[in-house]
């Protein structure tokens, strides 16, 4: 997953054994394969693995969802949510992918045009 515009060639990650409590706030790309109870405002993409328990909001360029998320979600560009995702909150997004399987409890919001940007 690329990020149009800014170019920052570092991806970051929280392995499967971090628990971390508090927001997250950054560029570049992260990838999360732990536990996060906290907002997370990334300009850059974020990953979810099967693994990744996330209990807040999200903001990012490109968002790949495989693990579970409760809280609402503002991706400015494309989310995938894969099959073992389970997602509990509002989604708002310019291009949306869900793969057979996945789990969605909210609204959903996809739209090339977004007012609010």
């Amino acid at each position: 997953m690329k990020n149009k515009g800014k170019s920052i060639d570092e991806l970051s990650l929280i392995a499967k054994h971090l628990e971390i409590k508090g927001d997250l706030n950054g560029a570049g790309d992260l990838k999360i394969d732990g536990k996060i109870n906290g907002n997370i405002n990334l300009e850059g993409n974020l990953f979810l693995s099967e693994y990744a328990e996330i209990k807040g909001n999200i903001s990012a360029i490109n968002f790949e969802c495989n693990g579970f998320l409760e809280g609402n979600m503002h991706v400015k560009e494309k989310l995938t949510i894969g099959s073992k995702s389970k997602i509990i909150g509002d989604i708002k997004t310019k291009i949306l992918i869900i793969e057979e399987g996945a789990e969605i409890n909210g609204k959903c919001i996809a739209a090339k045009d977004n007012p609010e940007e």
